[in-house]
């Protein structure tokens, strides 16, 4: 595994060869020239690459697959066509890979290591959570990767990869230490002010939301292995909610990262999608309709109206027969503040032009949302007798996800009189609280396809060959190519239809 950014430890390496000459060079240290990364520059470093992370490449893979976005436009064999015809290869993967490993990773163990000599096990809760949460989603991806190895960079050049079944325990009791972490009676230093996520003025309240993270993603990692061991996850799952823990309680404890409409600090989906791939990025047929067929009132900050000015949207999809661009287009939730329309930019036929509306890029990158909790916890216990009723808790997620989009309480208790009720089977149950859960995690990175992969729902059509490269949805991503040509412990996957651990769904 090769490692491109790790310069503190690169600092701290070049400290610790002289050693007998630390006399001499003391008589020269510049006091302004820092040579160890200090906890207040790792910390809100990591958690803004984790909000790139789940705003870029990860979360575009994720959700072309999942029929959320289409690549289908006027611009032919563009890289989000292929994505969404799951072909994904392993060169696309390199600087997403990267940046898990070398950035994110390589951030939180340092953090981890610095924070625990200095007596700061306030800091090392946060970084704990942080990895455990980086790992899961990078298992779900990939599967097996490099755990117990991978992040001893100097000790070890070429680590091996553990099995993603025996990876995931130990990311549930990395949670267990960090909430240990955060109740700890004293710390050194305090991270609360450091953090591009839950930053506050008051550790106390800063607290409170790491360890409300740190369980509700327990939750999910539980809800994980409903399929390759229901009897597990339902024991798990039970202990964790009788055990009195506090999980998410409002949209105010979102796990999201905020990006400012500013340059260099705006979400990269805005970014791209307004800049190099314009014309080339809408929204996937599949999900419109599954909003229109309900008049969803989500629509009108998730998309944009077509023609423009109508109340009618309309999904692209790679499985149309001309591209054009007599679609709807993504909007304000993901996107951020739009600008006037240019009314240069609307076409006689009521599409708009990429340039027709600018957007901030002041939209989070939301990575596990109070509205997620709810339909865990909705599932748990439809399917696994967990405390609680399953519609309560299937209408309090749609709430939740409203609220975030911005939809009055009119709305939202109109759409709720008509749709609210869970009914059927339990498997019909089951698709509405994850058709629910689907469309509430709109543009969240992996977790749609991991409910697809354990489910079976939403009910997506697997695109066809010859138009897709695979015969089936993909399951998994592909090793770099970097890894794959630098680390003799790793064999590259066959296709992109190996499966991960818990994904035993026939």
């Amino acid at each position: 595994m090769k490692y491109t950014r790790l310069l503190s430890i690169a600092l701290l390496s070049a400290g610790l060869i002289f050693p007998s000459c630390e006399s001499f060079f003391d008589v020269n240290d510049d006091p302004n020239n820092i040579t160890i990364a200090r906890p207040s520059e790792i910390l809100p470093s990591a958690t803004t690459n984790i909000g790139f992370m789940g705003s870029s490449d990860l979360m575009r893979y994720s959700n072309l697959i999942m029929q959320q976005f289409s690549g289908h436009g006027p611009v032919l064999n563009n890289t989000f066509t292929n994505y969404e015809r799951y072909s994904i290869s392993d060169s696309d993967v390199n600087n997403t890979w990267n940046s898990i490993f070398a950035g994110i990773l390589a951030d939180l163990e340092q953090l981890i290591i610095i924070t625990s000599e200095n007596g700061s096990p306030h800091y090392t809760g946060v970084a704990k959570i942080l990895k455990a949460y980086t790992y899961q989603v990078t298992v779900d991806a990939w599967g097996d990767v490099p755990y117990t190895e991978g992040l001893k960079f100097g000790a070890v050049k070429y680590p091996k990869y553990d099995n993603d079944a025996d990876i995931y325990p130990q990311l549930i009791k990395l949670l267990d230490e960090a909430i240990v972490d955060l109740n700890a009676p004293t710390s050194t230093l305090e991270p609360n002010n450091y953090s591009t996520i839950y930053a506050s003025s008051s550790w106390a309240a800063s607290k409170v939301k790491w360890e409300r993270l740190a369980n509700t993603l327990k939750l999910r990692m539980f809800l994980h292995y409903s399929e390759v061991d229901p009897a597990f996850a339902t024991q798990q799952i039970n202990a964790l909610i009788n055990s009195g823990a506090e999980f998410m309680q409002s949209n105010d404890d979102n796990f999201q990262m905020k990006f400012l409409n500013q340059p260099q600090r705006q979400n990269p989906l805005a970014s791209i999608e307004g800049g190099q791939f314009r014309n080339q990025f809408f929204p996937n047929r599949f999900l419109v309709n599954l909003m229109n067929e309900k008049e969803d009132p989500r629509r009108s900050t998730y998309f944009v109206a077509f023609p423009y000015n109508s109340t009618s949207y309309i999904g692209s999809s790679i499985l149309e027969s001309t591209p054009s661009t007599q679609y709807s287009r993504l909007h304000s939730y993901l996107k951020g503040t739009p600008s006037a329309v240019n009314p240069a930019g609307i076409n006689a036929d009521g599409s708009l032009e990429g340039t027709a509306i600018t957007y901030g890029g002041d939209s989070p990158s939301r990575l596990l949302l109070y509205s997620e909790y709810n339909f865990i916890r909705a599932e748990a216990a439809l399917r696994f007798g967990a405390q609680g009723d399953a519609e309560t808790f299937f209408k309090e997620g749609i709430k939740a996800s409203m609220r975030d989009a911005g939809v009055p309480q009119s709305a939202i208790d109109e759409y709720l009189a008509a749709n609210g009720t869970l009914s059927g089977s339990e498997a019909n149950k089951l698709e509405q609280i994850i058709n629910q859960k689907y469309i509430a995690n709109f543009g969240v990175v992996m977790e749609n396809w991991t409910d697809w992969r354990r489910t079976g729902y939403p009910a997506i059509t697997p695109i066809p060959t010859p138009i897709a490269v695979w015969d089936g949805v993909a399951r998994s991503l592909f090793y770099p190519f970097n890894e794959v040509s630098s680390n003799p412990n790793i064999e590259q996957k066959s296709s992109l239809l190996e499966r991960v651990f818990w994904d035993t769904r026939q």
